[in-house]
């Protein structure tokens, strides 16, 4: 029987230079969001934390960071064991080789080889796959040899991408998706991907402990790990350590801003605590010539509740642009030209007739299939 917590993709040190004027914020956090990782691994009093990859941003992050992560680290009453992922490789620079990392407690393993690593107190054994390089387009598990006599629950430790379509690069330390069971482990911890992200049962990735920017779905927890036999099937519960609030809204402005703005701040509204919450507003669609005004007033009017951070993404059209292109377009296309030419006309009376609102609704969306096209 073993229970561990596993977590994954700190990044401690992070230079948040998408949310510059709040970065200081958002890194605190995340060390806020590394003590939540710790404090819950003490309440469920685990036999271990497997911190699988990238605990620092990169290997030149400043000391008092890492003496910050070794703080925190210290108050695990588990051993904890910390592998190094592609962010912070086991170069000659590592920070793993620093005289400042190696005052900390004895309990903080660095997992630096490929021989099992016994957890104390338990039957299992950590079978790690430490990163020495950025990139590399080899299977980081592709070298594990299991001996078919060793009885013990087996808990591999990687990072890199599973080898899904569409959701790894070749040079992104790509693993085989069946790892798992080539190499007999009865859990592969998987640490790069920030989402959490469960894969056949007994490979997972635990998600990074905090969000690191808008999008990331799935992030702001870690993964309770729960063995209790070689063989037997892992429990997983997912564990929230997450500090800040990362929303993302969107604004069809083709409805008009008013409503789209009014909808949205019944949104803001729900959140529990706009003090720690990070808002990105994205606008799509056709947007008339007030829509700016408006943004920009609702935009003051959310900072001025409090949130730490209001982003606009603006990927609509000025209505009067798209009307432009559209009428370029239309004098050198016969088919865009008749359909132009037939919703401008004054709606005809009587039955049959192409309601008023049907027609401009019609205007509207050839501007916009034109617009797309444009784009």
């Amino acid at each position: 029987m073993v229970r561990i917590l596993h977590s994954a993709d700190w990044q401690m040190g992070l230079r948040a230079r998408h949310v510059a004027h709040v970065a200081e914020d958002v890194r605190k956090a995340r060390l806020e969001a590394a003590s939540n990782v710790i404090s819950a691994a003490n309440r469920s009093k685990v036999d271990a934390v497997v911190l699988a990859g990238d605990i620092f941003e990169h290997n030149v992050v400043e000391d008092r960071v890492v003496h910050a992560v070794i703080k925190v680290l210290a108050g695990s009453r588990a051993p904890v064991y910390i592998l190094p992922g592609n962010h912070d490789a086991l170069t000659p620079d590592a920070v793993f080789r620093r005289a400042s990392w190696k005052q900390r407690p004895e309990h903080i393993t660095v997992l630096d080889g490929n021989a099992a690593v016994p957890v104390p107190n338990t039957d299992a054994v950590l079978l790690p796959a430490p990163l020495r390089q950025k990139k590399g387009m080899k299977d980081p598990t592709a070298g594990w040899e299991v001996a078919s006599s060793l009885d013990a629950i087996r808990i591999g430790v990687a990072h890199g991408s599973l080898r899904i379509e569409g959701k790894h690069a070749a040079d992104d330390f790509p693993i085989a998706l069946d790892a798992a069971a080539r190499a007999g482990l009865d859990y592969l911890a998987l640490g790069h991907w920030h989402g959490q992200y469960i894969h056949d049962g007994r490979t997972a990735y635990s998600g990074a402990h905090e969000t690191t920017k808008f999008g990331e779905e799935g992030s702001g927890q870690a993964l309770l790990v729960e063995l209790s036999s070689r063989g037997a099937g892992p429990r997983l519960e997912p564990i929230a350590t997450g500090a800040l609030t990362w929303r993302t809204v969107e604004l069809d402005l083709s409805q008009g801003h008013e409503p789209e703005v009014a909808r949205a701040r019944e949104l803001v509204a729900q959140l529990a605590r706009p003090e720690r919450a990070l808002l990105r507003i994205h606008t799509t669609g056709l947007s008339s010539e007030d829509a700016s005004s408006g943004l920009e007033a609702f935009r003051e009017e959310l900072q001025g509740r409090g949130l730490l951070h209001v982003f606009i993404a603006r990927e609509d059209v000025p209505r009067a642009k798209a009307e432009g292109r559209l009428a370029d377009i239309a004098g050198s296309s016969s088919l865009v030209s008749s359909l132009l030419e037939g919703l401008s006309r004054p709606a005809a009376a009587g039955p049959g007739a192409t309601p008023e609102p049907v027609r401009l609704a019609a205007r509207q969306l050839l501007s916009e299939l034109v617009m797309e096209v444009w784009k």
